[in-house]
């Protein structure tokens, strides 16, 4: 199994009494969804659903387990303010061009894959 694997994995269920974060990508909010987190959270773990509109059927995604520490030291999410070396981090999912969804810090910087166990959700 590859680290990329231990950093994002989708997970069947989510464990009892962890903190869940549920988070929702509309395409028609610049096809990415972002939010403060804190290192202290990790592991986070995430439901991420989907919709192309504000108006349009949600869609599950998937359930995560993300290694916010591993993330941050291979500059898929950054520190929040940017500047800062506090615990706070900002977490970005994108859905790529490509109907696949990655965590990515900045448009041009560096993406891994979360892995929903299917292909592009259309």
């Amino acid at each position: 199994m590859s680290k990329a694997c231990h950093l994002c994995e989708i997970v069947p269920r989510i464990p009892p009494g962890v903190n869940l974060r549920s988070w929702t990508l509309r395409e028609d909010n610049h096809a990415h969804v972002h939010g403060v987190v804190c290192l202290t959270e990790s592991p986070l773990y995430l439901n991420l659903s989907w919709r192309s509109s504000v108006a349009a059927q949600t869609k599950c995604v998937g359930s995560f387990k993300l290694d916010l520490d591993g993330l941050l030291q291979d500059g898929y999410i950054r520190h929040d303010p940017v500047d800062s070396d506090g615990p706070e981090l900002r977490l970005r999912i994108v859905r790529g061009t490509d109907g696949l969804f990655y965590i990515q810090a900045r448009h041009d910087g560096p993406r891994i894959h979360l892995p929903t166990g299917c292909e592009a959700i259309v």
